[in-house]
């Protein structure tokens, strides 16, 4: 991966990792939060809706697990 890719591919985690975020903070919930991730260009560049989907689901199923210890 280029270095102008990894850097986007970077970014498209990091809008994940603080849409998580606002999920756990009560300030968003699921559909509102995987809405906002679809509609944004820099994570559908990378990630499909079933991907985001997943990849939402399973870290919010890790906070639930682990108590809040697991880092996304």
């Amino acid at each position: 991966m280029g270095k102008l890719k990894g850097w986007a591919y970077d970014l498209a985690e990091q809008t994940i990792s603080d849409t998580i975020e606002k999920i756990i903070k009560y300030e968003l919930n699921f559909e509102e939060a995987t809405k906002q991730l679809r509609e944004d260009n820099k994570v559908s560049a990378f990630f499909s809706n079933e991907e985001i989907n997943m990849i939402v689901g399973h870290e919010l199923r890790k906070e639930i697990d682990y108590g809040g210890t697991s880092e996304h």
